[in-house]
């Protein structure tokens, strides 16, 4: 063991001891994937009853526990700490997490990392929970009466924080720790809605050679946080070649899928086509293959327009209006930024994402739709709506969830930005999101309560390599008690 190493692990021993850590590690020993956080919602549980906490738990499973102020912090207006329990289940080869709980790959823990082996750690939102235990087991401390509330189903939807009855807590201030950028603090973030079009479509039969076409090599990424980069949608790209092949050539569409969930920008979407001019679309993908990787470079530099010839087959493909409604909706299928912010212009207010595209009996396009005003959400999905009517279909929209919005003042996020700056003797970051959080459900629904987000360093959240530095929570742990004190 070299001194570096030596130094490293004698600092991340002294910080695994740590209470936080220690319910990490406890967390981390119980299932609690989204939809099945009942046996870590009993840990809560006995933990509140262990420690002759007051707590309240409702039918959507989320949990409240309520600690008086300490001595001197009575009269206080109370501080609602919050986290959520459910975590994503991803792993590199299959995984039961229903029943299996993750493991900790304690050879990392030497390098000042804690990640779990082959699958999702659940530091979102394992490290928030953790943190709060350890707050409400510590009569040391000195903090305001504080409202510890744990709800369920985020990952899914918001679902646990959707049906919370807010009139639970007496709270103000609202300290929301599930963001993963130490010294970021979010002061803001976008609300949303999904929108699903369905178009119904005829299909006939016919007889031909099978062309496949993908448009692949795309970066992708969070329909939230990278929208603003201008990178291209699969969808939207298939779009365009279809149009343009069917333009030039002749053919039959006989399948089209595209993304996998509507809040990720599509990086891969396939179609199929029954046609006898495959040597002349192939010509004309290459063609188009260099257009997009010139229009986008900077941006996303490796798209391919990838083209196979699969052999002759008889195969149910659209008929002639059919085929010519589903490329036009794909073609005008609107994508990507609609507005910014006048005063950032990187930071954007209004967009939405074709993040899943399917044709089998019907055509079935699936929108995330987001943005900092409510009237211009409803805008996008009147429009939305009218697309689809447009071409003999419906659109219906689900999972609507409200805006953070800004506040020029808080106290608390003044307050977290001076704790951090005398801490670490680094400058916070303020900013606000283009992406969904439970804060904006509590904001509307708590009469404006004071919120500020913010997380350790946690990377590559919701993959098998999530990972968190350990360090880095350290010292958001110290934040947050030194920010209660300050309350």
């Amino acid at each position: 063991m070299n001194f570096r190493t030596a130094i490293m692990k004698n600092l991340t021993d002294n910080i695994t001891d740590e209470r936080f850590f220690h319910y990490f590690r406890e967390i981390c020993n119980i299932p609690h994937v989204s939809f099945h956080t009942d046996k870590i919602r009993d840990y809560i549980e006995h933990f509140a009853a262990d420690h002759n906490l007051r707590y309240v738990k409702d039918d959507y499973g989320n949990i409240v526990i309520y600690k008086d102020g300490s001595a001197g912090y009575e009269d206080h207006d109370a501080v609602v700490l919050q986290g959520h329990l459910d975590m994503v289940g991803a792993s590199k080869e299959e995984f039961d997490f229903i029943n299996k709980p993750v493991t900790i790959d304690e050879e990392l823990l030497g390098q000042g990392i804690v990640k779990a082996k082959g699958t999702t750690l659940g530091a979102d939102d394992g490290i928030a929970v953790a943190y709060i235990l350890a707050i409400l087991e510590d009569d040391s401390l000195c903090h305001p009466p504080i409202e510890a509330l744990l709800t369920t189903n985020e990952e899914v939807g918001l679902l646990g924080a959707d049906g919370f009855d807010c009139s639970l807590l007496l709270g103000t201030t609202v300290i929301n720790i599930d963001s993963e950028d130490e010294g970021v603090f979010l002061m803001g973030s976008a609300g949303g809605v999904r929108c699903d079009i369905t178009i119904p479509m005829q299909w006939i039969s016919k007889s031909g050679d099978t062309v496949t076409i993908r448009v692949t090599g795309l970066t992708g990424g969070h329909s939230g946080d990278k929208i603003g980069t201008g990178r291209p949608s699969a969808n939207s790209l298939m779009g365009r070649v279809l149009n343009e092949i069917l333009q030039e050539c002749t053919g039959s569409i006989a399948y089209i899928k595209g993304g996998t969930v509507d809040n990720a920008i599509a990086n891969e979407c396939e179609a199929e086509l029954i046609t006898d001019e495959y040597d002349k679309i192939a010509k004309l993908c290459n063609s188009i293959e260099k257009d997009l990787r010139q229009e986008y470079f900077g941006i996303d530099e490796n798209i391919s327009v990838l083209v196979g010839l699969n052999g002759k087959a008889d195969k149910k493909v659209l008929d002639t209006d059919s085929q010519k409604r589903a490329v036009t909706a794909l073609c005008l299928a609107p994508q990507g930024v609609i507005a910014r912010s006048g005063d950032d212009k990187e930071m954007v207010n209004t967009s939405l994402n074709l993040g899943i595209v399917e044709l089998t009996d019907d055509l079935k396009m699936g929108y995330s739709v987001r943005s900092v005003y409510e009237s211009a959400k409803n805008v996008l999905t009147k429009k939305l709506g009218l697309l689809a009517l447009m071409l003999g279909g419906t659109a219906a929209c689900s999972g609507n969830y409200p805006a953070w919005q800004y506040e020029p003042e808080s106290r608390v996020r003044e307050l977290a930005g001076n704790v951090y700056r005398k801490l670490t003797g680094k400058e916070p970051v303020f900013k606000t999101i283009h992406a969904g959080l439970e804060c904006g459900l509590f904001y509307n629904r708590m009469n404006k309560p004071d919120i500020v987000s913010y997380g350790p360093d946690i990377y590559d959240i919701h993959t098998f390599e999530e990972r968190m530095d350990i360090a880095s929570a350290k010292r958001v742990y110290e934040l947050t008690v030194e920010l209660l004190r300050n309350m």
